[in-house]
């Protein structure tokens, strides 16, 4: 008998007057519906949706929709609920003081909520909604991306930015416009459901999972993610899942999306919580996630001629600029191991179009197509567009940016690794001249990301776009993630940290300094990778600091082949020491942040040519080593160089590869 997955999704854009409108709830929530209809096994789940949006989200319409539709679940059944929208805050009644220090109900604002009459959904109300539903003990996972406090500011952010937070409702709720009786409120207002509640949500103690988009404290934010609006949290978390072949764990989809979000995205932590912590090791949505194939189907399409079976759902990148994702052809009858010899391919094909489900591609090489012909296709060359740059302030440091910019490539030619755009939605960073000085910031956020320049000189212009350009490899190399095509589980490898011999199963990894005889002693912890699949593959570690710098040598030689079951301890099973260097750490800077990149792949590759310094020092370009001859390989080397000439390298082979990485935090105290 096929298990239920009984869904609800929830997005708001449009907002009566006085509440804010969004733009990227609506498409957070298109998005998540195409994957779960192309990605859920049906041969095994069966997928129950009901989509709520903008004025169909109604507060009674939610509320029914829990006890309608999510009640329906049994106990072998799966429950999602998604939200995305605006998060706010209401006075709570005298009732609920004991358990909300400031006297605050968090809240969902509800298309209607501020309408006379109505309300916020509170916090209280969807623990009681969920305690409804876990009466017949389905596994209940939740996901909110949205603001959970006021006490996050927009003083940082600038105009055109939007943070899905509303203002706070001031009204007296009276305690009966809640829906639960008065025994119900005694219940909640003495008991919370999650200790050390980062995110400030009151839930009951039924068993489910929840992720939100960022720290009570914080805000969440909106993101230009593939040319349209999104929630970033959203964009990342289905980033991740899109890319893994067959279902994450809880934890490991977390930090994933939470090392993505934390890279791009100023002042936001994801947050994960679960009423048992083991559950945090089961399945996404109980692994109703379908594997994906080693290969891509290419058929003729009555309305886009011809196309592969794999679209957006299936982590097939939007082209962008002048890149594509681009493909080796077969004949239909192919084996796995004839498809790994790129030089038997029968013909090319790059990517011109991406739906949900499908993609539409252009094929050459073949002179005589006919609509009856079928083949299959490997994915031989992934996208590397350059980053958009927006350049704003005084026209005198401007001019020189954008000459530096037209002119940095070898023999004057335009920046490979970057491009000028005109509009905020469209940039990746800003590049500010302001006050005399060149700051690089991100499109929505005045803080520099690295130290200024001063002075408006072709020297420092060039400069300027020299960091830009660190950066954008960088962000390259933190983007990495695996290809459509690829067969390797995304559990095949698992990194596991430790810390004084204990394994540290927490979803998000922080250490802090400790005081030893008067002074600030670092934190130290250990990195294992353990080979869990049935064959023999190659790894790379990683680190990638929050300077800009990436090391690929926490692995001897820079990787290591694993064979099934086997070990491999970051440098050699010694310690590893982040730090807060003492330089910033007397500025006032307390924090660190490290994502460890974990690169698998069934072929071996030069980690190294990943390596750069940390920004403020040139780089330079590590020696060629010849590690190997891949498509793996090759994409290293453009992620660095962008060669430009992206032809097959002679005899060159498949390489099947996936990504993993985590983020973390290391805590130096100021006093």
């Amino acid at each position: 008998m096929n298990r239920n997955i009984y869904a609800l999704l929830v997005g708001i854009d449009e907002y009566p007057s006085p509440v804010s409108s969004l733009q990227g709830c609506v498409n957070d929530i298109t998005a998540i519906k195409e994957y779960l209809e192309g990605r859920v096994d049906n041969d095994e789940y069966q997928l129950h949706l009901l989509t709520l949006l903008n004025q169909d989200a109604t507060r009674q319409a939610i509320i029914n929709a829990f006890r309608q539709h999510l009640c329906q679940a049994c106990s072998e059944d799966i429950v999602f609920f998604y939200y995305a929208g605006h998060g706010s805050q209401e006075e709570a009644p005298e009732e609920f003081w004991t358990i909300e220090p400031d006297r605050m109900n968090e809240t969902l604002v509800c298309y209607d909520s501020r309408s006379p009459g109505s309300w916020d959904l509170a916090d209280k109300e969807l623990a009681k909604l969920i305690a409804e539903i876990a009466q017949k003990k389905p596994q209940i996972t939740i996901i909110m991306d949205c603001c959970h406090s006021s006490s996050g500011t927009r003083g940082d952010l600038e105009s055109d930015t939007a943070v899905r937070l509303a203002p706070i409702d001031r009204r007296k709720r009276p305690l009966n416009s809640f829906i639960f009786s008065n025994k119900d409120a005694e219940q909640l207002s003495t008991e919370r459901s999650l200790a050390k509640n980062t995110a400030r949500w009151t839930f009951p103690r039924a068993k489910h999972i929840f992720l939100a988009a960022c720290r009570d404290r914080e805000t969440a934010k909106e993101y230009n993610g593939s040319g349209q609006h999104r929630g970033a949290f959203s964009y990342f978390l289905l980033d991740t899942l899109k890319k893994a072949n067959g279902s994450l764990t809880y934890r490991d989809l977390f930090k994933r999306t939470n090392a993505l979000v934390r890279a791009k995205i100023a002042a936001q932590s994801p947050q994960l919580e679960a009423t048992v912590l083991d559950d945090l090791e089961q399945p996404f949505l109980g692994g109703a996630i379908a594997a994906g194939k080693p290969y891509l189907s290419v058929s003729y399409h009555k309305d886009y001629e011809w196309v592969i079976d794999g679209g957006a759902v299936h982590g097939v990148p939007q082209p962008s600029f002048d890149e594509t994702t681009e493909l080796a052809l077969f004949s239909f009858d192919s084996s796995p191991e004839r498809m790994k010899e790129l030089s038997t391919a029968i013909a090319k094909a790059k990517v011109i179009a991406v739906m949900p489900h499908l993609s539409q591609i252009q094929i050459s090489g073949i002179e005589n197509l006919e609509p009856e012909m079928t083949f299959k296709a490997v994915v031989t060359s992934l996208p590397l567009p350059p980053k958009g740059v927006l350049i704003a302030g005084e026209s005198a440091g401007v001019k020189l940016a954008r000459t530096a910019l037209l002119t940095i490539g070898t023999e004057k030619q335009p920046s490979l690794f970057l491009k000028e755009v005109a509009k905020p939605e469209d940039a990746e960073f800003k590049l500010l001249a302001c006050n005399g000085q060149y700051l690089i910031t991100r499109p929505a956020d005045d803080r520099p990301l690295v130290a200024q320049i001063q002075g408006y000189t072709e020297k420092n212009a060039l400069q300027a776009i020299e960091r830009l350009e660190h950066i954008a490899r960088w962000t390259n190399i933190a983007e990495l993630s695996s290809p459509a095509t690829s067969s390797i589980q995304a559990s095949a490898v698992q990194m596991v940290i430790y810390q004084l011999g204990e394994e540290i199963k927490d979803a998000q990894i922080k250490f802090q300094y400790q005081q030893q005889n008067g002074k600030w002693k670092s934190p130290a912890f250990k990195v294992k990778l353990k080979n869990t699949s049935t064959r023999e593959l190659f790894c790379a570690l990683l680190d990638l600091t929050d300077s800009y710098a990436v090391d690929p040598q926490l692995l001897e030689t820079g990787g290591v082949w694993l064979k099934p079951g086997e070990e491999a301890w970051a440098l050699r099973g010694e310690n590893i020491y982040p730090t807060v260097p003492e330089k910033l750490w007397k500025q006032g800077i307390t924090q660190s942040q490290d994502i460890l990149k974990l690169i698998v792949s069934t072929a071996e590759f030069d980690a190294t040519l990943l390596r750069q310094n940390k920004l403020d020092l040139p780089f330079f370009p590590e020696r060629e080593v010849n590690r190997g001859r891949g498509t793996l390989n090759r994409l290293m080397k453009r992620v660095q160089s962008r060669d430009l000439r992206a032809a097959l390298e002679e005899q060159e082979l498949y390489d099947d590869w996936i990504t993993n990485q985590i983020n973390i935090t290391t805590v130096r105290p100021n006093t």
